[in-house]
């Protein structure tokens, strides 16, 4: 098992429909590759942000027909890289709801494990903006992990970071990482995004990997940026922060080890 990675995360102002995400992706998945990263990290919603659920509707399509899932597919495999895509939404046939639903993709071009969100984000942040998803996507009700030459990685979005018990499952299956795609809003943004990150770091001793979507958006959607990444022992040693761009780390494995020797609540009850 390899035990140094270089990770980049890729934070984005997303677009309005697929067709401009692929695009304005395939610039930063570029970008990127001067960074020689053994693994891409992307957002949540990379394929559409929008707070229009209609235009949401009108735009989306199915896994199989999806630019962005297609652009990544084939730049994995040209470039021989592992891209995480922290989260399409897409329509299913047997169902009048979406799902949003994340990918990891190996270096030859193959998905090899993806997850759909379990919590759904039903939130009142004020009179303003009003979250509902469970009205309009499906949820998910398993919980992924995949097996890289890195290390086990943990599949989660957004949200879910509220729920501390989907990362103790994750670690207790062995995870050494644990991704945490976002589109955090503003207001809770500065309020608990680093807080948050850095709890479940601590509580799992293992890294905590966030790609993060910025910026103003389709519907006047605004969301938080600031990517990260945490280390096992909390430390953050990467942070973006509320515009686009590529961040950079190189992350050690035996780290993971290190702290869990020296304080192994993960294997206590």
């Amino acid at each position: 098992m390899k035990k140094i990675i270089k990770v980049c995360l890729i934070q984005i102002e997303g677009r309005k429909t697929p067709q401009l995400n692929s695009k304005l992706l395939n610039k930063y998945l570029i970008k990127s590759l001067k960074l020689n990263p053994d693994i891409i990290f992307t957002p949540e919603c990379l394929n559409v942000v929008t707070s229009n659920k209609n235009h949401l509707k009108k735009v989306v399509t199915t896994q199989n027909k999806c630019p962005v899932l297609k652009n990544c597919i084939n730049f994995a495999k040209v470039h021989s890289k592992f891209i995480s895509i922290g989260s399409l939404l897409l329509k299913l046939n047997n169902s009048e709801k979406l799902v949003n639903r994340s990918f990891l993709i190996n270096n030859r071009g193959k998905i090899i494990a993806h997850y759909d969100k379990i919590h759904l984000f039903d939130a009142k942040i004020d009179n303003k903006e009003i979250h509902q998803e469970s009205k309009y996507f499906k949820k998910g009700n398993k919980i992924i992990f995949a097996n890289l030459p890195f290390g086990k990685f943990g599949l989660t979005i957004c949200y879910d970071i509220r729920f501390p018990i989907l990362y103790n499952q994750l670690t207790k299956l062995g995870c050494n990482f644990i991704l945490i795609p976002s589109a955090f809003t503003v207001p809770t943004g500065k309020a608990h995004w680093e807080i948050l990150l850095r709890a479940r770091a601590i509580e799992n001793t293992c890294y905590i990997i966030a790609a993060a979507q910025c910026g103003i958006h389709h519907g006047s959607r605004k969301t938080f940026g600031h990517s990260m990444v945490v280390d096992p022992w909390g430390n953050i040693i990467l942070k973006g922060s509320h515009k686009p761009g590529i961040l950079s780390a190189t992350l050690n494995l035996e780290l993971i080890n290190s702290i869990r020797n020296r304080i192994p609540s993960i294997y206590q009850n």
